[in-house]
């Protein structure tokens, strides 16, 4: 995909599904769309790699990994399939973040999401997500108080909270493989298509900020004294390979293969948690592009996960390629 390309689809996809603004009740008022919007400057890398290829109850956006987040969910929110329900949470950490936050989008997240079998919700519904324009644009307005210059700025960002939203709308999947492999495949095209919606908000988001004074900069910064804990842990790792070779039942031979897929696991992990930023960067935009960073490590994770499954079960007899599939880890004990 061109990034010209890029930025028709996203343009398209934001304007069919944006409704009347919400920050009409501001005074902002939204112009049409334009492709030329000086804000389509998408930086990310997704869009020219042409490589082979759950929700937790109040999680943020940054992951603190542990052992003691390994243990199987029932009924665990896919997040990785259906990302756009995190988006006005991503927001929230942008603008507000107020506790030691967590990522959803982390290794055991990712192995999980490869293999839950419990029933999706695979209507709108599912996609559906609060309109948080209003509240964050209020929110801004009050806290920050723009002058009257200030506030064309503020339009803009605005706007393209609106586009993120609407893109993210018109881009939820309408079914869900069951295949592991073909599940970490749609998490990458999810885990791009979120990047690129929160890359619409990247320029005028800056744009704003650098317009404020030192009071206003400092009001809207809003994070002080928040910390990102963060660690690699190799328990999440081990535990995910136990679980294939439990199911598996995997013979000598196929030890080595084994070896290889721990091996290329605990890489993935190394890499997610190379991106924990910490400390909590001190700014929305910085905020904003931490998450951006690290999306793009998760979406290299769903990646490599990808390629190193794929290689293994194709070692597998059809019996074990079986089990494989059926591994059903909302259902472990």
């Amino acid at each position: 995909m061109t990034r010209i390309g890029a930025y028709f689809i996203v343009a398209v996809l934001a304007v069919g599904a944006l409704s009347p603004t919400p920050s009409a009740a501001f005074g902002l008022n939204f112009g049409p769309f334009h492709l030329g919007l000086p804000f389509f400057g998408f930086r990310h890398r997704f869009i020219h790699r042409r490589h082979v290829a759950l929700r937790r109850p109040s999680a943020s956006i940054y992951d603190k990994e542990s052992p003691g987040n390994i243990a199987p969910a029932q009924n665990a929110e896919p997040l990785l399939l259906y990302p756009s329900v995190e988006l006005p949470e991503i927001f929230d950490e942008v603008f507000w973040p107020d506790h030691a936050p967590q990522w959803p989008f982390g290794f055991d997240a990712i192995f999980r999401s490869a293999f839950v079998k419990s029933p999706f919700d695979e209507t709108a519904q599912t996609c559906q997500q609060r309109d948080r324009t209003a509240e964050i644009v209020g929110r801004i307005t009050k806290e920050v108080r723009p002058s009257p210059a200030q506030r064309p700025l503020l339009q803009k960002l605005v706007q393209a909270l609106g586009m993120a939203s609407g893109y993210m709308a018109k881009a939820c999947p309408k079914t869900v493989p069951a295949q592991p492999v073909a599940r970490l495949q749609l998490m990458q095209s999810q885990l791009q298509t979120l990047t690129m919606a929160i890359d619409l908000v990247r320029q005028p988001l800056q744009q704003f900020q650098q317009s404020l004074d030192v009071k206003q900069k400092e009001r809207f910064a809003a994070a002080s004294n928040v910390t990102a804990e963060c660690s690699a842990a190799p328990a999440a790792t081990d535990w995910s390979i136990d679980q294939i070779d439990q199911s598996v039942q995997a013979d000598d031979s196929q030890r080595n293969a084994l070896s290889d897929l721990k091996q290329s696991f605990a890489s993935i992990a190394g890499d997610l948690h190379a991106h924990c930023p910490n400390p909590l960067p001190p700014t929305p935009l910085a905020r904003l592009e931490a998450i951006e960073a690290r999306l793009d490590a998760s979406w290299r994770a769903a990646l490599s996960m990808q390629v190193a499954l794929a290689k293994f079960e194709g070692g597998l007899s059809g019996q074990q390629r079986d089990r494989f599939e059926a591994m059903n880890l909302a259902q472990a004990k």
